[in-house]
Formats: structure tokens, sequence, C-alpha cells
């Protein structure tokens, strides 16, 4: 076991922490306060059972220590604090009133219920934390109230009384708002982190986007080209990429302008995501008025009826192209298909596309190439 995994075990107890956690230091409060707790309590029952003869504290330390290896042994089986932390509070809440009643402020005893309020606010929290030690503090105060002029041979007065409210009142409303002061911080820098992880996934989603189309840019093609691909080869499927130009598309914005031009690619860019709604398929922007799309079917005789139906829901469009053959603006597709998969190159199978789009082009425009055709890497 290296220092990593030794730290993880004896600190946070095995328990996989988050960054910016406040989980991270009430483990290890807890831990400390369970491991320095269990020594304490296991040398004060050696010592009032065999040594001073006082069964009776005997016994309530082993019953504290026993709630302490409960504790212990809890949090590193469920991996859950909140139990824990509720056992250890309880357990220390009982303990340390036990020892106020018992030895009714001998030998400094009383010192030891300012530890209270620190380990029960930094564990459970600010407000369930001030809440246990107001309950605490409402015996202790009582018991001491009680005391006056017996305790400590007599010597336990109304100022004596008065220095254990102030001191104790004093140290709880510190504690208190250290930890409200911390918990506020915890708060603002997970906000903070979660706004930075949305522009962060913002700026991802730009990074591979058309940004007037919204479909994936060339950039993400070769990603997705490797998924696609490993997914056709497992499946043993025909794996299709096609690239479609829009056909005069420069004469398009040299008569109607650069405005309508960026319209008409918004709608061509629809036509695509209507046509390819499957989650495995996916659609891109090459750049100017050339697409791409990659899918994956189970058939070849879909191969062209898909990218058919693209082809003419294009045309349907019936976007006015004066220029054009059909007086409207059209596409050319060039696709090219495969179902061996010995050889992973997608610069050969865009390059095999990129010939049929050609093809295509030479062949009159407003057509598809390749898609009848099983292609070799």
């Amino acid at each position: 076991m290296n220092k990593i995994d030794l730290y993880n075990e004896l600190l946070l107890s095995g328990i996989k922490i988050k960054a910016y956690s406040p989980l991270a230091r009430k483990l290890i409060l807890i831990n400390m306060l369970l491991y320095i707790s269990a020594v304490l309590l296991c040398f004060f029952t050696i010592y009032n059972v065999f040594i001073a003869s006082n069964l009776y504290l005997g016994v309530v330390d082993g019953v504290a220590l026993v709630g302490i290896i409960y504790a212990y042994f809890d949090i590193r089986i469920s991996k859950t604090l909140k139990r824990a932390s509720i056992v250890a509070t309880v357990n220390m809440f009982v303990f340390m009133s036990m020892l106020v009643y018992i030895f009714q402020g001998k030998d400094f005893t009383l010192i030891w219920t300012v530890f209270l309020p620190l380990f029960a606010i930094f564990i459970n929290g600010s407000r369930a934390g001030l809440i246990i030690s107001t309950l605490f503090y409402m015996i202790i105060f009582t018991l001491a109230y009680t005391g006056l002029g017996e305790w400590q041979d007599g010597m336990w007065n109304k100022e004596s009384f008065s220095r254990l409210i102030a001191a104790s009142i004093g140290l709880t409303l510190i504690t208190y708002f250290f930890e409200k002061s911390l918990e506020n911080a915890y708060e603002a820098l997970s906000e903070n982190r979660n706004i930075e992880q949305q522009y962060m996934h913002k700026l991802e989603i730009t990074a591979v986007t058309d940004p007037l189309t919204k479909l994936f840019n060339r950039r993400h093609l070769l990603e997705h080209f490797d998924i696609k691909f490993n997914h056709a080869k497992e499946n043993r499927t025909y794996f299709v990429m096609f690239i479609l130009d829009l056909d005069h598309f420069k004469e398009y914005n040299d008569t109607y302008g650069h405005i309508a031009g960026d319209e008409a690619l918004k709608a061509i860019a629809q036509v695509l995501q209507n046509g390819m709604r499957r989650e495995a398929d996916s659609t891109f922007r090459l750049g100017g008025e050339e697409f791409c799309g990659l899918f994956i079917t189970n058939e070849m005789s879909k191969v062209n009826t898909t990218i058919e139906n693209i082809r003419e829901s294009i045309e349907l469009l019936n976007i006015e192209h004066e220029e054009a053959k059909e007086n409207t603006l059209t596409a050319s597709f060039g696709v090219c298909v495969i179902n061996e998969y010995k050889t992973k190159s997608f610069d050969k199978m865009y390059k095999i596309a990129d010939d049929a789009l050609y093809k295509a082009k030479e062949c009159g425009r407003n057509c598809v190439i390749g898609a009848d055709v099983i292609s070799t890497l």
C-alpha cells in the first residue's frame, strides 16, 4: 500500500472524494476524533477498572469506546459519513454529559465540554451543529447551576458559572460563524465550478460545431469516423460516407446575395438532420456548400434509399435558383460504402466519396453516385 492509499484509508475511510468537496475535511476530522477518542477511552477504561477501581466510570468509558469502534467500522463498510457522524456525535454528547455529571467539575473536567460544539458543528454542519451544541449546553449549564456552592468543595460559585457560560457560548459562536463562512465559501466555489463547467461545455460544443448550420464541423468528422468505423466493424454492417455539394452555389450567392445563401445552407442542414435522425447517424458541414454524412446500415438497399430521400427533399425545398437547370437549388452526392474492415483509412474513404461526387457533377448534377457500389479501402 503506497502513501496515497494509506492516507485515503486512514483519514478518508477509503471514500473517493471529488475536488473542492467539504466532505474531505469532515472525513479527516471525524477520523482523527475516532482515533484520539479510541486511544483515550481505551486508556481510561483500563485505568478506571484496574487501577482506580472505579467500575462505574470504567463501564461508561467502555460503552463510549464500543460506540467509537462501531462508528469507525461503519463508515468504512457503508462508505457514508452521515450515520458515523450521528453515532460519534451522540457518543461524545452522552460521554461529555456523564463526565460532568459524575466528576462535578473536579480535575478541570469542565474544560472538555468545549470540544463538543467544535466537533458537532464541524462534522454536522453549522445549523445542525448549533442545535446540538445548544441542547448540550442546556444540560451542562443546568448541571453546573445545580452545583453552585457544592461542586469543587464549595468553590464553584456564580462567578465560575458565569465564566463557563461566557466561554462556552463565545467559543460556540466563533465556531458556528467560522463553519458558516466555510459553507458559504464552498457553496460559492461549487457555483463557480458549475458555471465554469457549463462554459467549458459550451466551448467544447463550439469547437466542434458549425456556427451557421449547427451541424458538426470538419474538425469533428475524423473522431466520428473512428467511432462509426469501429462500430460497423464489430457488428459486420455497412459503413457509409457521403459528400454532397450544392449545385451552382457560387452563382446562387452572386444572384441572391450571401444572406439568402446562408438561409439556404441552414435549410439544407435541416434536411440533413431530418434525413439522419438515428443516434448512429452523423452530419457535418465541411465548409462552403459542402456537407458530409456518416451512417451504418444492415441492408445495402437502404444506402441509396436514404441518400436519395435527402436529395429529393433538398429539391422539394423549391429554393429558387434561376441559374440552375431545374430553376431550384439542388445537390450532387458522392458515396462510399464498405463492409470489409481490414484497413481503416479516413483519407481513402473520403477520396472514394469525393471522386464519386466529381462523377455526379459530370453526369449533370442533382444525382447520387456510388450508393450501389461496395468499395475496398
